[in-house]
């Protein structure tokens, strides 16, 4: 949805006023990014691996974790 300038006159004005309802309650801290839980797995890799997957997540514009999450998805896809 988007919104206009008469929007937020019209949210101001009820602000204002005492009327505006605000636009729900706050959550705290960033908004998940998944709908489960992560946990956090460590392996260890060659150092020639590990800046393979800089290089390769550095072109991707990817962070190094979702460059794991996919090739762990595609393995577990492959193994299915």
């Amino acid at each position: 949805m988007e919104m206009t300038n008469n929007d937020f006159d019209a949210m101001a004005k009820e602000y204002e006023d005492g009327t505006w309802e605000g636009c729900g309650e706050p959550t705290m801290g960033r908004p998940k990014l998944y709908d489960e839980d992560l946990e956090t797995v460590s392996f260890r890799l060659a150092r020639s691996r590990i800046a393979a997957v800089d290089a390769a997540t550095r072109r991707a514009g990817i962070s190094k974790s979702e460059f794991y999450r996919r090739a762990v998805d595609r393995e577990l896809a492959a193994l299915s």
